[in-house]
């Protein structure tokens, strides 16, 4: 209904408009004001069934007002050119049957042309006019001068609703004072503090370019208790709206949230290590087994064997190897199967030399292990005794187990499982050394952004739906690393193991607080914080308790005895690795697998 009313009355405006144009031509051509009633209504009628039917056939009516522009403009000076093609041969065949000068056709198309144009600018400016009544209180101060800023400055302009533009900052100070673009004022960099204390900014926006990351990160620090959002553009081209309304915290990297280095790789080891070899790796359709499988791909493997038992994430991970053009079949063989099945796995290889092993397989998310310890068991102990076994038997040169953190003086039935899985690697050290030629190493690390259950992702995913953003407790921390830098560790310090059994932890730096990440998170997003101190703020944090099983700070050795490496990031774990009867626990477990669980009978077996 209301659309109607729209077209109504633009419709009625230029059916006066028509009639006010070949008034005015007739005045015009003959050199006297005329009377509307001295015109003969045939003309009328014909110019109004004429530029109405083409005004309707180039979509005029379909112009939103709100949006006219240079475009717009443009469609109404077509149609006022197509009016005139048609109407001008009419008016040469007509003008002897009725008063109709020759010239009416082209003076009053272009008289009725300027009216409207001028009426929907008038249109246009009423209606921002009414947006700017009702506009958020927004103040916006803009940092940089470049194409994609003229973009910006049209677009919120555009969209009032959202904001006022206060300023724009010239990064180079190059220039002069008291210059403007667009009509708004130019200031320089040094002017900064004053300018948000001045002009009230609740907002600042950086082009795309304008700041490099030093200078990026001292404007973050600058205005981070100062209740400024700050929004970094990647790319404006008329999307205005998209950037206002989608999450903007698409163009953040895992570095700028823990604000580090990139840790650097070399690439000619990990190559070294891939290159010509026959390569089985267990769970690779998870986030961690996948990456790896993709940078095994990129150092020339004679073969990967991609062993999933899900079929969603095998199929997954073939799909991405594919898009990133570094799929063959005769190099790329997936399995759909569990490393728990020894009589598969036998059969499957058979006729198959297997060099390395990289065993990523495991249940690993804390919370739903303390709810379905039979599954984390089965899958991270006894998948790991299988796949151990299996290693052994085929004479595999390297078994790489990936750990984690929390194996170290565990508290959940994730950490107990992954000490547990860590105990029988370790205990092939006391087999007959004639028959153990498998070199066996252990890599732990801490919480890896981008696998399955990542806070980061988790945060991000809240953001995107205006939700709190959720931590446990104020005190917890985690050790981070990216998961591309984790799985270049684990290929380099497989190297390092020439002979017997060896457990490393890769060095991810301090442990971060959760809620410092949150924070940072938020500000990144272009987001303020909401609390007690500032209750108007975006998004808030909220404390929802420790989880069953989850500790407030994780530990990557037992006690401090960690050694260098010749690799700065790797680091050996000197832990005393001692002899244990583990068959007889695993019998147990098998045992009580056909009872009912107890955490209590278990934990009495695991530890």
């Amino acid at each position: 209904m209301k659309n109607l009313l729209k077209k109504f009355f633009l419709l009625s405006s230029d059916i006066l408009i028509i009639i006010i144009g070949i008034w005015s031509a007739y005045s015009i051509r003959t050199e006297q004001l005329y009377s509307l009633s001295q015109i003969n209504f045939k003309v009328y009628v014909l110019f109004i069934v004429v530029l109405i039917s083409i005004f309707h056939f180039t979509n005029i009516y379909q112009t939103l007002l709100r949006y006219f522009d240079y475009h717009s403009v443009n469609r109404i000076i077509k149609s006022i050119v197509i009016s005139m093609l048609v109407l001008i041969p009419i008016n040469f065949s007509l003008y002897k049957v009725i008063y109709f000068p020759r010239s009416t056709s082209i003076i009053a198309l272009t008289i009725i042309g300027i009216l409207l144009i001028l009426h929907r600018i008038t249109v246009n400016f009423i209606i921002s006019l009414n947006f700017q009544l009702n506009k958020a209180n927004n103040n916006i101060l803009i940092f940089g001068v470049n194409n994609n800023i003229v973009d910006l400055i049209k677009n919120l302009r555009e969209t009032p609703s959202y904001g006022t533009i206060k300023g724009i900052i010239d990064n180079g100070d190059n220039i002069f004072n008291k210059r403007e673009l667009n009509g708004i004022r130019i200031y320089k960099k040094k002017e900064l503090d004053n300018l948000i204390k001045k002009l009230s900014i609740t907002e600042i926006i950086i082009g795309n370019n304008v700041l490099k990351k030093n200078e990026f990160f001292n404007l973050f620090n600058k205005v981070k208790d100062k209740n400024i959002r700050l929004k970094n553009l990647s790319e404006i081209k008329n999307h205005i709206e998209k950037f206002i309304t989608a999450s903007t915290y698409s163009g953040l990297n895992f570095f700028n949230i823990i604000d580090r280095p990139k840790i650097r790789v070399d690439k000619k080891i990990i190559k070294k290590n891939i290159n010509n070899k026959n390569i089985l790796v267990t769970g690779g359709g998870g986030s961690i087994g996948g990456e790896l499988c993709i940078e095994i791909l990129k150092n020339n493997p004679k073969k990967i064997f991609i062993l999933e038992m899900s079929e969603i994430n095998l199929f997954n991970i073939i799909k991405e190897i594919k898009e990133k053009k570094i799929y063959s079949n005769n190099i790329v063989k997936p399995i759909l199967g569990d490393c728990n099945d020894k009589y598969f796995l036998e059969n499957y290889f058979k006729n198959i030399i297997i060099d390395d092993v990289y065993h990523a397989a495991a249940y690993k998310h804390v919370s739903f292990g303390e709810e379905n310890q039979y599954s984390m068991i089965k899958n991270n102990i006894f998948g790991t005794k299988t796949i151990v076994d299996f290693s052994k038997y085929k004479k595999v040169k390297n078994f790489v187990f990936i750990s984690s953190d929390k194996a170290v003086n565990p508290k959940s039935i994730l950490g107990f499982t992954k000490s547990f899985g860590e105990k029988i690697v370790c205990n092939q050290m006391f087999q007959d050394k004639n028959e153990l030629i498998t070199n066996f190493t252990i890599v732990r690390f801490g919480n890896v952004i981008g696998s399955s259950g990542s806070v980061i992702p988790i945060f991000l995913n809240q953001i995107s739906q205006n939700m709190p953003l959720t931590v446990t407790h104020k005190k917890v921390k985690r050790y981070f690393m990216s998961i591309s830098e984790a799985v270049q560790l684990v290929i380099s310090a497989s190297h390092l193991n020439k002979n017997g059994i060896k457990i490393y932890a890769l060095d991810m730096g301090k442990q971060i607080y959760i809620k410092d990440i949150a924070e940072r998170i938020i500000r990144l997003s272009g987001y303020t914080m909401k609390n007690f101190k500032n209750p108007k703020g975006d998004l808030p944090i909220k404390i929802i308790g420790l989880q069953k099983g989850e500790k407030v700070s994780e530990e990557i050795t037992l006690g401090k005895n960690l050694t260098k490496t010749k690799y700065p990031k790797i680091m050996l774990c000197n832990e005393k690795i001692q002899k244990q009867n583990l068959d007889f626990k695993l019998k147990k477990l098998k045992k009580i697998f056909n009872k009912r669980l107890t955490k209590k009978k278990i934990d009495n077996i695991l530890k």
